[in-house]
């Protein structure tokens, strides 16, 4: 049974998608801001690091993520999906959503394929780096709960006794 979410629980992974996103954007800014000055939005200030509209767009879409977890995680909307289609379809959402972000907001040159390798290859180890971590929690959790039910049921076996 999962617990009820509050608007804390959605702020917290608002902010946690949020400070990974422009922690990884100013690592960038110091590696390759002064080249990408020229042709991302992103990385107008160079190296001086991110401008006030970037971060507020980087907000939006942390927003939009959290939200899409929620629609695709939560049983109230979808009742009948598997875990790996719920997985593939915020999958393809979040890139669907950085596809029209990168077009609105000139994140990056929408006709230079570099610019979409770049993307995929980003984008791609961040999905697993998430992917390694949330399973890794997971393990963690079911090996607490685990030990819980061994110690309860040892519990009990005295109080029978």
């Amino acid at each position: 049974m999962e617990e009820r979410k509050t608007i804390f629980d959605y702020m917290g992974q608002i902010f946690i998608i949020y400070g990974f996103s422009i922690l990884t954007l100013n690592i960038f800014c110091i590696l390759v801001g002064e080249d990408a000055q020229k042709v991302s939005t992103i990385y107008s200030l160079g190296r001086e690091g991110l401008s006030i509209s970037t971060m507020l767009q980087f907000l939006g879409v942390s927003v939009c993520i959290t939200g899409l977890r929620a629609f695709f995680f939560t049983d109230k909307v979808i009742k009948r999906m598997s875990v790996a289609a719920r997985s593939a379809c915020m999958l393809a959402s979040i890139v669907a959503l950085v596809v029209l972000c990168a077009v609105i907001f000139g994140w990056f040159p929408v006709t230079m394929w570099q610019s979409w390798a770049g993307f995929f290859i980003s984008f791609g180890l961040c999905f697993v780096g998430s992917l390694c971590l949330m399973t890794l929690k997971e393990k963690t959790e079911n090996r607490k709960m685990e030990e819980a039910l061994q110690r309860l049921k040892i519990q009990e076996e005295k109080t029978v006794k």
